[in-house]
């Protein structure tokens, strides 16, 4: 009979994979070299999110970054590391054909550069099941791309509901299958939901996986592009841009054909960077606020939806407090509570204050 002793142990390879890897505090070396695509906004092998509202130039943009990471060339003043670039242009490559001519013709030389490197595939493909994530792999497998663009995630979640949390997550696990193959950054385009201050729309799962959201708002011509969720960079920058339009020539009935390109704006130029006070009711339920956090603001340590820096309070206590301060107003309580929401959804276009989940936390001391 044999004894514990002498029983030949079973080898558990996963077990020996991770023993190698384990290390301690004081053999991590500290790498200062900088794992950027585009410097400040995006890093490599990491996932983002550029979502906004329809017609707000969040297409533009994109494409306006892949074709200055393809050509190599600075972006709104930041370093950019070349690389081959994939744009799944899934809600058809029609338009994108004018875009491209736009660019060619309004910015020769950024056209030249990015031309060899920049690749299309403007078809609907569906990242809900399996089958055309691992086609999408096969059919590229041979190239490094350093970006792929998911142009939008609407038109490549096939039959799966954005809002069902099982179906995003088959989702997100596709995305990070993309990302993995290749070791580039996958870049999702997306809409707004219904509410803003919750983000894009769909199922909270996406907004925990991603490294980057970038929201983008129309600010009458001008647009402006904010870096609300950073994991590892610096939160809330912002740059402004506009769409400026580019006619390509005539159809058969003479009618012109304009696509746009992107022009980078100055944030001062645009009104939602414009940080006055605002005036008279506005301005009281700004003060209320400000009280409200003074004595019952908190932070809550959520870093995927909550600053770190700044004390939050419910939007309730936010009302309650300008209710006080409006004590002595003649006007109806109900006519005061449709005041208030009114400059809650004002301040909030301003950029005065941010909100989620009913919690209210001022943009800037």
């Amino acid at each position: 009979m044999l004894s514990f002793e002498e029983a030949e142990k079973i080898p558990f390879p996963r077990v020996d994979e991770l023993k190698a890897n384990l290390i301690s505090a004081r053999d991590l070396n500290l790498d200062l070299s900088s794992d950027y695509l585009v410097k400040n906004w995006f890093s490599r092998e990491t996932i983002s999110v550029i979502y906004g509202d329809s017609n707000c130039g969040k297409s533009f943009l994109a494409l306006d970054i892949a074709g200055h990471v393809a050509a190599g060339a600075d972006w709104m003043k930041n370093r950019v590391r070349q690389g081959k670039v994939l744009y799944l242009a899934s809600e058809g490559g029609k338009g994108f054909a004018k875009r491209i001519a736009a660019i060619k013709l309004e910015n020769n030389i950024l056209y030249e550069n990015m031309a060899d490197n920049l690749q299309l595939l403007p078809v609907q493909v569906d990242f809900h099941g399996e089958d055309d994530v691992n086609a999408v792999i096969s059919l590229i497998q041979e190239q490094d791309f350093s970006l792929i663009v998911v142009d939008t995630l609407a038109m490549t979640m096939g039959a799966g509901s954005e809002n069902d949390g099982a179906d995003m997550g088959q989702y997100i696990k596709n995305i990070m299958l993309l990302k993995s193959k290749f070791n580039c950054h996958v870049m999702i385009i997306h809409h707004s939901g219904k509410d803003r201050g919750k983000g894009a729309r769909g199922h909270s799962s996406l907004r925990a996986a991603v490294d980057t959201e970038i929201e983008v708002k129309a600010d009458g011509l001008m647009r402006v592009a904010t870096a609300l969720k950073q994991r590892d960079l610096e939160n809330g920058k912002k740059v402004a841009f506009s769409l400026m339009g580019v006619q390509l020539g005539f159809d058969e009935d003479g009618d012109p054909i304009t696509s746009c390109v992107v022009k980078p704006e100055e944030l001062s130029s645009c009104s939602s960077h414009d940080k006055r006070r605002p005036k008279g009711d506005a301005q009281i339920a700004l003060q209320a606020l400000e009280d409200a956090l003074f004595k019952d603001g908190h932070k809550i340590y959520d870093a995927e939806n909550y600053p770190q820096n700044r004390n939050v309070v419910n939007v309730n206590r936010w009302q309650d407090s300008y209710m006080l301060m409006r004590v002595g107003s003649k006007a109806q309580e109900s006519s005061i509570k449709r005041g208030f929401r009114r400059h809650v959804k004002k301040l909030e276009e301003q950029d005065f204050i941010r909100s989620y989940d009913d919690n209210v936390w001022l943009v800037h001391d």
